[in-house]
Order: C-alpha cells, then structure tokens, then sequence
C-alpha cells in the first residue's frame, strides 16, 4: 500500500521534468576562406536585442515574438552570420576577401545590422537590417521567404534562403 503513493509521485515528477535543449546549426556558417582574392574586408554583424538571446526567435502574432528556451544556436549568432555572410560575399563578389571580424586584422569593416531572423506565425520568415560598407554606403535588405512545412528545421531552411537573397542585396 505504501508504494503506490511513491510511485505515483515519481510519475508525476517525470511528468514535470524539463524538455532538453535542442541545438541548431546556421547553414553555411563554417567559414571558409577563399582562394587568393582582392582586398580584405572585415564582416561585423550587430543583432537587435532578441536575437542576442541565444535562441531562435518566432513571432507568435503581430504584436509577440517568442525567445525559443530549449531550441538554442549551437554557436553565438552573430558569428555564425558572420561566417555565412562572408562566405556568400565571396562567391558573390571576387573584388574582395570577406572574412568574419572574429578572424581579420583588415581596418575595413563591413557592419552588418540584422533587426530581425526570425520565424512567423504567418509560415514565412524574415531577414532584415541593413550593412554599412568601409566607404559609407548604406545598403538595406528586408527579405521574407516562405516556411516549407513546420518545425525548427524548415524555420532554418527557409531563413537560409533568405540570407541568400539578403546577401545578394547587399553586395556590389
């Protein structure tokens, strides 16, 4: 008689016990430097506030966006864009090497400004800031790309096209 109290309250305690964290990798975020190119070019990326969090981030309606707890980057995001960034900078434009701050002793810095990467509620996701290139040109992206079927990993898919199509705008 007394173990049915103790294991109904084991039960209840496995019920309760905490989800693990899931760790999700950017794509194209290894950097990769290419062969013998131009003029070096240090790429900064400064996130908005929600994005530094260590999370993914969704956006629950049009007023909420949701910090993910147990669905976490597996290496700081504003690195991880970095190296994304640069590395379709390069295949982009062979004028320059583009590498990640991180790793550049370059005194030109390309400041990349991300407001938003981020999941919707509407099965879309969004890329959005601006890049402030070394001679002051000021170059704007605000891409929204369709989420193929649901989940963290289609959220990923669809915000690397967006990076493309960001990367794209970027660079001249």
């Amino acid at each position: 008689m007394r173990l049915f109290p103790i294991a109904a309250a084991l039960t209840l305690a496995a019920c309760g016990t905490a989800q693990s964290p899931q760790y999700f990798v950017l794509p194209d975020s290894q950097y990769i430097r290419p062969a013998a190119q131009g003029s070096e070019i240090a790429v900064k990326v400064n996130l908005a506030e929600p994005l530094a969090s260590g999370g993914l981030v969704y956006q629950t309606d049009a007023y909420h966006v949701n910090l993910a707890k147990n669905h976490l980057w597996a290496a700081p995001l504003d690195g991880a864009l970095a190296a994304n960034f640069s590395n379709k900078l390069n295949r982009l434009n062979p004028r320059h090497t583009f590498v990640p701050a991180s790793r550049s002793q370059s005194g030109q810095t390309l400041k990349i400004y991300v407001e938003a990467f981020q999941g919707s509620y509407q099965g879309q996701t969004t890329v959005s800031g601006y890049a402030l290139w070394p001679d002051g040109r000021n170059k704007p992206f605000d891409v929204t790309t369709p989420q193929q079927g649901d989940g963290y990993t289609a959220m990923l898919k669809s915000l690397e096209n967006g990076l493309n199509e960001a990367a794209k705008s970027i660079a001249y």
